[in-house]
């Protein structure tokens, strides 16, 4: 790769670096390109020579980043033995993930707390929206695997379940990405999902991560 090349994608990782710590602490709507510039240590025409406008670079944040626009993705629970263990599992540690993986909590706050719902944004909030039903999808799947291995009552709607698990995971999330990053929830945030699950007709003991290794 030639250096002048070289040189363009590093300026764009530092612009797009910049614009995450500028839409953390001012939102969207009250981030200008000269913020970003600025904060990147560059000139506002060195961010037009890669974005087009403040939008382009508010996706390229979550376009680059190694995480799914939904935190609840889960993988598929149907050919495990006790599927309903499995996606308490993979579920609480997305919660975690979310909270404590620091640019992850940057992240999920700056989409779910920090910006408004505008016609600049509103793509991006319609690709949000399309990743949270996909991971309501998974989760119905594996709420189905459960119900198969009698782990569930057999007449639960699994599709209601899994939008009534996912919203509330999601609003407990929201609630905590308000508060200080110093401040622990781990046993709150497995009370608030043992506690989804039970409403849904889930009757099992789970295992936590630490009772797993005691």
């Amino acid at each position: 790769m030639g250096r002048t090349k070289q040189q363009a994608l590093d300026t764009r990782a530092k612009i797009i670096d910049a614009a995450e710590r500028v839409f953390f602490v001012r939102g969207f709507a009250r981030a200008a390109l000269e913020d970003i510039a600025s904060e990147a240590g560059v000139t506002r025409g060195a961010v037009y020579g890669h974005f087009r406008n403040k939008e382009a670079v508010f996706q390229a944040i979550y376009e680059c980043a190694d995480m799914p626009l939904d935190p609840f993705v889960v993988q598929s629970c149907e050919q495990d033995a006790d599927p309903l263990q499995h996606l308490h599992a993979q579920l609480l540690q997305r919660l975690r993930d979310a909270l404590y993986l620091r640019r992850a909590r940057r992240l999920y706050s700056i989409a779910l707390t920090k910006c408004e719902v505008t016609t600049e944004t509103a793509a991006f909030y319609e690709r949000v929206a399309m990743a949270a039903l996909r991971a309501e999808a998974q989760i119905d799947a594996a709420l189905r695997a459960a119900s198969l291995r009698g782990q569930l009552p057999p007449d639960v709607d699994t599709r209601a379940a899994a939008g009534f698990i996912h919203a509330a995971l999601t609003g407990f999330l929201h609630k905590r990405l308000l508060m200080s990053a110093e401040s622990r929830a781990d046993l709150e945030a497995e009370q608030t999902l043992a506690s989804a699950l039970r409403c849904v007709g889930a009757n099992t003991t789970f295992t936590t991560f630490e009772r797993a290794r005691a």
